[in-house]
């Protein structure tokens, strides 16, 4: 269990890091905005980085980088509607958000871990 938590907790922190930073920088900061994204992300990032570290122990799927922009899409659905739901904001601002969050997080983690 300390090795998934050693091979998980780096890229959840750093994806709330960069995360939160894009939020704020875009106005969401409110608290309840704040400790939103980072609720979210603490759902969203530690399931999909187990989920590469399975496919890569286990090899069921070659991650291709269709595969992968299609997971983080889905992360990007994921989060706008648990941010929709938790902050009772419109929708299309908060999509605007979620891909703006991710898309810079992905790009710094391609940047520091390498593509997957």
């Amino acid at each position: 269990m300390a090795f998934l938590a050693v091979k998980l907790l780096p890229p959840l922190l750093l994806t709330i890091l960069i995360e939160l930073s894009v939020g704020i920088l875009l106005g969401y900061r409110k608290k309840v905005e704040m400790a939103a994204i980072v609720l979210v992300n603490m759902v969203t990032n530690p399931l999909l980085n187990y989920l590469v570290f399975l496919n890569n122990h286990f090899s069921f799927i070659a991650l291709t980088q269709p595969i992968i922009g299609g997971l983080e899409f889905l992360v990007v659905l994921a989060e706008w509607g648990m941010l929709v739901f938790a902050l009772h904001g419109k929708p299309k601002p908060l999509f605007g958000l979620s891909l703006a969050m991710n898309a810079c997080s992905y790009i710094v983690g391609v940047w520091i871990y390498g593509a997957h």
